[in-house]
């Protein structure tokens, strides 16, 4: 039977509409976009919202959530698809939203307004096939402590669940091991503060699930890559003053250890492992004769035989509080603030940056100004 003319242009309409869905999808396919840093904007005077920047081209950002209420903070997934984002309500609840990058299509991950709780935190475990967050449930006209909550992001209905069933064992923080196997979050209970370790598969001979560090510093340290050590910071008394040091434990042994000198002239306040859990980034600010106005990002390789550190864009006029590795340790992303005004803020106040730091060229370069919390695109 002999095709008419409409039915082969029907048919060379179809074929078109298919190739540029294809090849839209092939072009917003995460994994095929430039190397790139999500940050919230503004950090003042306005609604924060998740934005993304181009390491090599910073000065033509993107907005990526468009929240009336705000974003409180967010995640992505290890191949760079899914946002996972806390979204601030009208209500004063803070709800889990899920945002597919590739489709552009917006989701209810974890409904927190109709829980009454609120829910912020969300990171997703390396393989993909989890994400942890805290939930602190309302009591009223307030909300209680925080618990983490895992989802199954395998399941077509994000199944949710306590990831420890005892409602006593509340926490903040969370963070996973490189192979998805442990979760360690801080434990702010006030009877008993520290740092608690929970592995799915018992590493050690001793079949125990969930381990205990003893911190009272209040914040959650570094878990390496293996899943079987943390270093975490911990106070130190020297004369009349507290500063902060940090402490390395290994879970498998059940030894403790100081990573820096506790009576030595350093103010080590936050640390993060590298992928190939060789070397440790840390934030220092000296209290002798090198001291500076600010903490100072410095690199020590836990390989090499002596103690020697590596100073990364070492600028006293600025200090770092946030700084995280990207997939393949080459490169380190930073929120640094100004403890000046500069000429870039003018007569304004100083505000938080976003620097991206090259460690084989050692070159820095600024990505956006009144931004914070960096987190790398699907790295």
């Amino acid at each position: 039977m002999k095709r008419d003319k409409l039915d082969i242009a029907v048919v060379i309409i179809v074929c078109a509409c298919l190739l540029g869905v294809a090849a839209a999808g092939w072009l917003m396919d995460p994994a095929r976009q430039p190397t790139r840093v999500a940050f919230l904007y503004p950090a003042t005077g306005g609604t924060q919202n998740v934005w993304q920047a181009a390491i090599d081209d910073p000065a033509t950002p993107q907005q990526l959530t468009f929240s009336e209420n705000g974003v409180f903070d967010f995640d992505f997934s290890p191949d760079g698809r899914w946002l996972a984002f806390a979204e601030r309500s009208d209500v004063g609840a803070v709800t889990l939203r899920l945002l597919d990058l590739s489709e552009s299509r917006l989701a209810d991950l974890v409904d927190c307004v109709a829980l009454k709780a609120n829910c912020t935190t969300p990171v997703f475990s390396p393989d993909g096939k989890w994400l942890v967050y805290q939930r602190a449930e309302s009591l009223g006209g307030r909300y209680g402590l925080p618990r983490i909550w895992l989802v199954n992001m395998r399941s077509a209905e994000y199944d949710t669940v306590a990831l420890i069933a005892d409602k006593q064992v509340v926490g903040h923080s969370p963070v996973w091991s490189t192979d998805s196997n442990t979760v360690a979050f801080y434990s702010a209970d006030v009877t008993q503060p520290g740092i608690l370790i929970y592995d799915f598969i018992p590493r050690g001979e001793d079949d125990i699930q969930l381990r205990f560090i003893p911190s009272s510093h209040g914040t959650m340290g570094t878990l390496a890559p293996n899943g079987t050590q943390l270093i975490f910071p911990e106070l130190s008394r020297r004369g009349d003053q507290f500063f902060t040091h940090l402490r390395i434990a290994d879970l498998r042994a059940k030894t403790f250890a100081s990573f820096t000198d506790p009576q030595g002239p350093g103010d080590d306040v936050a640390a993060q492992w590298s992928p190939d859990g060789d070397t440790v980034a840390f934030a220092r600010r000296y209290t002798d004769e090198r001291w500076t106005p600010g903490h100072q990002l410095y690199l020590k390789q836990l390989s090499a035989a002596d103690d020697e550190l590596t100073p990364i864009a070492y600028e006293p006029s600025l200090t770092t509080s946030y700084f995280r590795w990207n997939g393949e340790g080459d490169q380190l992303v930073t929120q640094r603030f100004p403890l000046a005004r500069g000429a870039s803020s003018g007569d304004g106040p100083a505000l938080p940056e976003i620097w991206v730091h090259d460690l084989a060229s050692g070159t820095s370069r600024k990505l956006a100004e009144d931004a914070f919390v960096p987190q790398w695109v699907g790295a």
